[in-house]
């Protein structure tokens, strides 16, 4: 059933007016409007959107052209669901193409221009934002990457103090329990490239933290290795321990975008990876069996992304 009210606005002007029809699709662009059937553009009814299609039906008479404004309307054979996963993809496509120019900017870790670049990015998307009408969600990832960037230390890069390897020996790592993709990575990194004898455990109360010299937390807040910036430990890790010579840089982009649930512009790949790793978190409910298994798993995601060694005839 549907029971969404609609604004819809169609127009049409001669062709010698190619400049004002412009004009008028960038202004409904600019409103949210998207298209359907067609040349009938719609909005969610409410008074301002109304005013705004009224004021551009009478500019387009005016002009010599026709145009038509319908106010709470219904639809009859297009389902509401239909016009708002419209709406949805419409928006998530302007989220996209904005996020890539966010994550590049991000990256320019010594660029001058790099806060007002920011600043700028940051107005760009509250205006997507203020036409989202109904958010997926996307545009809050994009906030929160856009916050972390903008309250980085000054000089651009996150500050992460270097770790000495041999300062962390015999250790165990505490951190939350149901452990996934970055708790998982980060103690991989761990095992592999810091000490193998590491040892892990797991608190269902991150209040319980257990003291003593032998004792390092991750992933939690506070903890000795978490988030910073927009870092995730995963990579707060691997810059400690200058291990980011070691972990290809797509792999490393896979791991952040399962853990931070921006899979569109992250490497073709990812979807993938994350569906056999959600595997292996659903069918382990033990959560050092899980880990266990998650040291596999990431052995075999680092060879496929290191070219192998020529063999011999």
């Amino acid at each position: 059933m549907n029971n969404n009210k609609w604004l819809f606005f169609s127009f049409s002007v001669p062709s010698r007016l190619q400049g004002f029809r412009v004009k008028i699709w960038r202004k409904l662009n600019a409103l949210g409007a998207v298209q359907i059937k067609n040349s009938i553009y719609v909005l969610p009814a409410n008074q301002q959107m109304q005013e705004h299609l009224i004021w551009m039906g009478k500019e387009t008479d005016e002009q010599g052209g026709e145009s038509l404004v319908i106010a709470n309307g219904s639809l009859l054979n297009i389902a509401d669901s239909q016009v708002v996963a419209t709406f949805t993809r419409a928006r998530d496509e302007d989220y996209l193409a904005l996020g890539e120019e966010i994550r590049a900017v991000v990256a320019e870790f010594d660029s001058p221009e790099r806060l007002t670049s920011l600043r700028k990015l940051e107005k760009r998307l509250e205006a997507i934002s203020t036409i989202d009408f109904f958010p997926s969600g996307k545009g809050a990832s994009l906030q929160k990457l856009l916050d972390e960037a903008l309250h980085a230390p000054a000089g651009g890069h996150p500050v992460v103090p270097r770790a000495d390897v041999a300062c962390y020996r015999q250790r165990t790592w505490v951190t939350r329990a149901n452990p996934y993709v970055d708790r998982l990575a980060s103690f991989w990194l761990i095992k592999r490239f810091v000490d193998p004898a590491a040892s892990i455990m797991f608190l269902q109360d991150v209040d319980a933290v257990p003291s003593g010299p032998d004792v390092v937390s991750f992933d939690m807040s506070p903890a000795d290795f978490t988030h910073v910036g927009g870092l995730i430990t995963f990579e707060v890790i691997a810059e400690a321990f200058a291990l980011t010579t070691r972990i290809p840089q797509r792999m490393r982009k896979v791991i952040k975008a399962i853990d931070l649930e921006e899979l569109d512009a992250a490497p073709v790949e990812t979807p993938g990876i994350k569906r056999m790793l959600d595997g292996l978190v659903a069918a382990n409910d033990d959560d050092h069996l899980r880990t266990e298994l998650a040291l596999a798993f990431f052995d075999t995601l680092l060879a496929s992304y290191t070219p192998a060694s020529p063999t011999g005839a």
